[in-house]
């Protein structure tokens, strides 16, 4: 028997006045139980407070909307038969539960995490995303990501929660692309792939928003680029095509606006940067995959407790890199943000490269920074010959 019960006063405090700002139970007593955890958020439903339980299994999360009441309740359940800990935030203090394997209980008061004005009543978060779950939209039907009814297929939801996410980047990036009289906006979109992406950026843009673009798809497999093509013209985008080809020998016809490189293996991420600043691209968005060149040129006696072990000059490498293409871009004019893609849980290539051509007035302080930070580490990333107007040959 626990002493759970000498937690309902707390309760009654806490969530029954409605004063919960959150709440997490987890640490289940036995490991075959479905649920790994479930948390809980106040929301307004028809004028009247509710607490929105998430039920949180490994490959899916089952909600059901409570008032107070029975929150308190299903608190206590929980931590009578299946959690032992759990944390209430409220904007006064945060609370940690802790229930021990005999059933002795303590309670644990901790500065607040949380502030009223950080917590949203909105019921359905998914309103948020620009891409709705329910709303079948033909792209994402054609490329297997949804149903006919809009329905996300579950080996798709990673795919669907990474879309969302780039076309907020995306919707960030929109008060800089600056679209020219009588002219659509034009985007080049190397190393383009199956084309979730590229997809969706057209629909966003197109269909969404009502915009005039042109978009050109970039990719070596020509089964792919067979593949894009004939999905573009059975959606009717008529402004989308697919090219094979190479980004270093890409021509484009006319100015560029947005470049997009995403997941580009090595230095084909190099070729795409150096050819957005070519063209004067407004923006240029990035996400870098599988960083090797710079690997061989860390010498580990440099930093020997920081190289000395593979997997951590590997993963310097790939950080020098990145932060080096930063640094150079800045150097041309841009304004960099160097910032998370998507959850490390769907994909470990996560860090997006996010550059405004804005005319910084301080690009001799960058290059300085630049110059100063090769010295050190002693590299020569591609980008920089590239930049500085040499053939990748000569490096």
């Amino acid at each position: 028997m626990t002493e759970v019960h000498k937690l309902a006063p707390l309760l009654q405090e806490v969530v029954t006045a409605g004063g919960l700002l959150g709440a997490t139970v987890s640490k289940r007593r036995c490991k075959s139980h479905p649920y790994a955890r479930v948390t809980l958020r106040p929301v307004e439903l028809k004028g009247r407070l509710h607490y929105q339980a998430a039920y949180q299994a490994d490959n899916k999360v089952l909600h059901e909307n409570l008032l107070p009441e029975q929150a308190s309740e299903l608190i206590l359940e929980l931590l009578q038969h299946t959690f032992r800990q759990a944390l209430l935030c409220t904007a006064q203090a945060d609370y940690q539960v802790l229930v021990s394997k005999k059933g002795d209980i303590n309670i644990l008061r901790q500065p607040p995490s949380r502030s009223q004005a950080e917590v949203s009543l909105e019921h359905n978060r998914a309103k948020r995303y620009i891409l709705q779950e329910g709303t079948p939209y033909p792209f994402l039907v054609e490329l297997g990501v949804m149903n006919s009814s809009g329905k996300v297929l579950a080996k798709r939801y990673h795919k669907f929660r990474q879309l969302n996410k780039y076309l907020e980047v995306v919707e960030d990036c929109l008060p800089y692309l600056k679209q020219r009289p009588d002219a659509p906006l034009r985007i080049v979109d190397f190393g383009s792939g199956k084309a979730y992406l590229t997809f969706a950026l057209y629909h966003y843009l197109v269909e969404h928003l009502g915009l005039s673009v042109r978009i050109t798809g970039l990719d070596l497999k020509e089964d792919v680029v067979q593949f894009c093509n004939e999905t573009a013209r059975k959606l009717g985008y008529g402004q989308l095509a697919f090219i094979c080809g190479d980004i270093r020998g890409f021509q484009a016809e006319g100015p560029v606006d947005l470049v997009v490189s995403l997941h580009a293996c090595d230095t084909a991420t190099d070729y795409a940067l150096a050819q957005g600043v070519r063209w004067g691209a407004q923006v240029i968005l990035a996400v870098p995959c599988c960083q090797q060149e710079v690997l061989p040129q860390l010498e580990t006696a440099t930093h020997p407790v920081l190289l000395q072990h593979g997997v951590l000059k590997e993963r310097v490498a790939a950080l020098l890199t990145d932060a080096a293409r930063g640094k150079l871009l800045e150097t041309q004019g841009y304004t960099v943000q160097i910032m998370e893609f998507i959850d490390l849980e769907h994909t470990p290539k996560n860090l997006l490269i996010r550059a405004f051509k804005e005319g910084r007035k301080d690009r001799v302080r960058a290059e300085e920074e630049y110059i100063g930070f090769k010295a050190h580490w002693g590299i020569t990333p591609t980008l920089e010959v590239l930049l500085r107007g040499r053939s990748a040959a000569e490096t």
